[in-house]
């Protein structure tokens, strides 16, 4: 029969911590360099948040789509209003065209997005928080979910008011240029404050780490410092070793799921 494990240590701060500015800023400097630290939880009285849910599962049936509607009840009960971008679901092309790719940086032709990237676009310039929902794959992110950033995250033009998620500054691909970021890009969809993940791992927690865990990189670092706010924080929800756990341990990580984005981020 199967034995119950203990369940995994989640890292937080610590619950004494005084959060002041002093200590809210150290912590989101701190987060800014690793997700492994965890971000400040949100301030008492602050707005709702919008929170856009992408999601990348194949099977409705998977414990990563009661994750995602996880995320989703626990958004609306805490009132935050919600958009979903199930990549599946919704067949969202996962491929850059040859088409696409040749007219990559011809920002000033908003014609060369394709109607499903145009929306995606939209709805990453209309929230303030984003929340991916997907499996840790051969320590990746999904097809699907990579192809969504291929597509999806392309340049803009600030001075032509093109949409897009990043540019490069004025003095080219140079993280010291005007505006850019660690990562040498200046993100343009700097209205996204906040970025978590919530994802499911065959391996155990310290054998993700060694291995690079790429899916987090891409997200945290990537992602997050090429396109959105300097301050963007990053949380990191990740149930490890699934396939070793019970079912009580799955309910309890739906759980947490849900209270964390009904008031936790």
């Amino acid at each position: 029969p199967h034995t119950p494990r203990t369940p995994p240590t989640v890292t937080t701060m610590p619950s004494s911590l005084l959060w002041n500015p002093a200590s809210r800023w150290l912590a989101t400097k701190l987060n800014g360099i690793t997700s492994h630290v965890p971000p400040p939880p949100p301030e008492d009285g602050s707005p709702k948040r919008k929170m856009l849910l992408v999601h990348a599962h194949p099977l409705a049936s998977s414990y990563s789509s009661a994750l995602a509607a996880a995320v989703e009840e626990g958004a609306r009960a805490g009132g935050h209003e919600l958009r979903r971008i199930s990549l599946y679901d919704q067949n969202y092309g996962v491929k850059l065209t040859a088409s696409e790719r040749a007219a990559y940086f011809e920002t000033t032709r908003p014609e060369r997005l394709a109607s499903d990237v145009r929306r995606a676009l939209t709805d990453l310039s209309w929230c303030d928080s984003v929340v991916f929902v997907y499996p840790t794959w051969w320590f990746n992110v999904p097809a699907a979910l990579k192809g969504f950033f291929d597509r999806t995250f392309q340049p803009g033009s600030s001075t032509a008011g093109a949409i897009g998620a990043w540019e490069f500054p004025p003095t080219g691909c140079d993280a010291a240029g005007e505006g850019a970021s660690s990562t040498g890009l200046r993100p343009l969809l700097t209205n996204v404050k906040r970025v978590a993940a919530v994802s499911t791992y065959g391996a155990p927690q310290h054998i993700a780490f060694l291995a690079g865990d790429n899916g987090r990189n891409c997200i945290a670092t990537a992602i997050r410092h090429g396109a959105f706010a300097p301050d963007c924080t990053c949380l990191w929800l990740g149930l490890y070793a699934i396939d070793s756990t019970s079912g009580q341990e799955r309910a309890a990580f739906l759980a947490r799921v849900r209270e964390t984005f009904a008031s936790g981020f």
